[in-house]
């Protein structure tokens, strides 16, 4: 569920891009010279929307938030609460194939159903 020593991400050894795991060659300049590293699970708010209407299987309102990680790593993170503000620095954890934004080590609790 979290990933306490950071997020696992890859790097490729050929052009030293970093990017969300995933599985083939590097998308930035198809090396197959890939591996597993881990950065801090800090990233700043570059962006973030909440939508009415939420896609199968998540509460609404649902609140996102475009995240850059070290490295230049970009997230789609699901904030539970409410929305960080532009530029401000936040925790973010890997829950399954979801990323959260988490406030000190917890998640924001998620708005309960009317």
């Amino acid at each position: 569920m979290s990933e306490p020593n950071g997020l696992l991400v890859n790097g490729c050894t050929n052009c030293h891009s970093r990017y969300l795991p995933r599985p083939g060659r590097c998308p930035r300049c198809g090396s197959d010279r890939v591996s597993p590293l881990r950065i801090p699970a800090r990233a700043t708010v570059l962006a973030a929307t909440e939508l009415s209407v939420a896609p199968a299987g998540f509460a609404t309102p649902h609140r996102l938030a475009l995240l850059e990680a070290s490295d230049g790593v970009r997230i789609l993170a699901v904030a539970r609460g409410p929305l960080p503000a532009l530029g401000s620095v936040v925790n973010v954890m890997r829950d399954a194939d979801v990323y959260l934004v988490v406030d000190e080590g917890t998640p924001v609790a998620s708005p309960k159903p009317p």
